[in-house]
């Protein structure tokens, strides 16, 4: 049985596969990588000391605009193993949210990271996160199932608005101007996956 276009607005999509967006920083000379993922409404971080490679305690730090930085964990002890590498995990329980975050660590004496940065969009219990700015409502979907797909905009009696193919983790809901109301949105994914839900234009 075929479902019409216009009662796909209606239809909840409960399971979704996680596809986290990732940043990745350049590596410092002890290190063999440095890399972030937001993971649910939580940052994890890891790294990999190459083999041979030895410090003093390691300082995680966190910066909202890449200048100011604030420590937010801390590893002490011996980090690295002078006959193989050895990879740390840390997780960032509060990042700043809707914007990108920078990080960085402290490797003993031997100096600072490069900063890392990794966006972080928090998600409301639907799955997805509205986005109001100047330019209009911008779509953040939390564990988008894939990555390309197709958007259609409708008003509230299910009239077609807009309809075009996306393959960033945002989208824009109002590339074309639209007056105060409530509009819905029917997200198509290339893997046949879904999501629809409605915003309001105030």
């Amino acid at each position: 049985m075929t479902v019409p276009f216009k009662y796909l607005i209606f239809l909840v999509i409960i399971t979704l596969q996680v596809l986290p967006s990732a940043g990745r920083a350049q590596v410092h000379p002890l290190l063999q990588d440095f890399s972030g993922y937001q993971q649910g409404n939580k940052v994890f971080l890891r790294w990999t000391f190459r083999s041979g490679s030895l410090c003093e305690g390691t300082r995680i730090e966190r910066s909202a605009d890449g200048l100011f930085y604030d420590e937010i964990g801390e590893i002490p002890g011996i980090c690295g193993n002078p006959e193989t590498s050895v990879t740390f995990t840390f997780t960032d329980s509060l990042p700043v949210p809707n914007t990108l975050n920078y990080y960085r660590l402290e490797l003993g004496n031997t100096g600072f990271t490069t900063a890392l940065e990794v966006e972080f969009i928090p998600s409301g219990d639907r799955g997805y996160t509205i986005l109001y700015s100047d330019q209009g409502a911008e779509l953040s979907v939390k564990n988008p199932p894939a990555r390309k797909g197709e958007v259609s905009i409708l008003d509230i009696s299910g009239k077609s608005i807009d309809n075009y193919i996306f393959d960033q983790r945002r989208i824009m809901l109002t590339r074309k101007p639209v007056i105060k109301g409530i509009y819905l949105f029917v997200l198509r994914y290339e893997n046949g996956a879904g999501l629809s839900g409605k915003f309001i234009i105030p």
